[in-house]
């Protein structure tokens, strides 16, 4: 009687790098639609210098790019990142997820955002494609430590930081990042705190969700 020799199946190694390279391939696209290089030679004023690092799309976009590097990284060297890269990948999911509801809801069609008509890659990487990829690989390729709700709180810490960051700066160069804030565009101080409670409540909603489908998905074991 002839043993047969017993087979496990491996990953596919063209399938890692491909995913390393569309990882890159976002984090590249990412850095160009932001062009940090260009910020303190921006003619546009709410583009220029620190402005252009005070908008929460900004920050949010180069966490997602941060975490991009890293799982690209990880799978080169075929090695899966701890469990605090689950955290850094859910705030990312959690702060795009977020970045792009808004645009949606309070910016797409605001003509104090949009002053000039027709389409931007740098917005649409920004705002559409960018919250849309991250939250596609994030679900195809979950996470296998669960995140607790309570944990969840903790991604609300950047947020309320660049919250309180905002007022406190608007308060002294008397520009705002978003019109919403604006109490001049918003209704006054009754309208931004009305705008600010709305997207206070969606963060907390949507970090518990996206908290729930960790643990939702935690069986299907992927790279972190």
């Amino acid at each position: 009687m002839v043993k047969t020799k017993k087979t496990t199946l491996q990953p596919s190694k063209n399938i890692t790098w491909i995913n390393v390279l569309v990882l890159l391939a976002l984090a590249v696209l990412i850095l160009y639609a932001v062009a940090p290089w260009d910020a303190w030679r921006n003619v546009d004023p709410n583009y220029h210098g620190w402005n252009l690092y005070s908008y929460f799309t900004i920050q949010s976009n180069l966490i997602a790019a941060i975490a991009y590097i890293i799982a690209a990284i990880a799978l080169m060297g075929q090695r899966a990142p701890g469990r605090w890269f689950s955290y850094l990948r859910g705030g990312a999911v959690l702060y795009m997820l977020v970045t792009g509801i808004v645009y949606v809801l309070l910016l797409q069609n605001n003509p104090e955002v949009h002053r000039v008509l027709g389409f931007s890659w740098k917005n649409f990487i920004l705002h559409q494609a960018g919250p849309i990829f991250i939250i596609t690989w994030w679900l195809l390729w979950p996470s296998r430590f669960q995140i607790s709700a309570r944990a969840a709180w903790w991604w609300l810490i950047f947020p309320a930081v660049w919250l309180i960051y905002t007022f406190v700066r608007a308060s002294l160069t008397g520009w705002y990042p978003y019109p919403f804030l604006d109490p001049n565009l918003a209704g006054g101080t009754i309208g931004v705190t009305l705008y600010v409670s709305g997207i206070a409540a969606g963060f907390i909603l949507l970090s518990q969700f996206v908290a729930w489908m960790s643990r939702a998905r935690a069986k299907n074991v992927a790279i972190s």
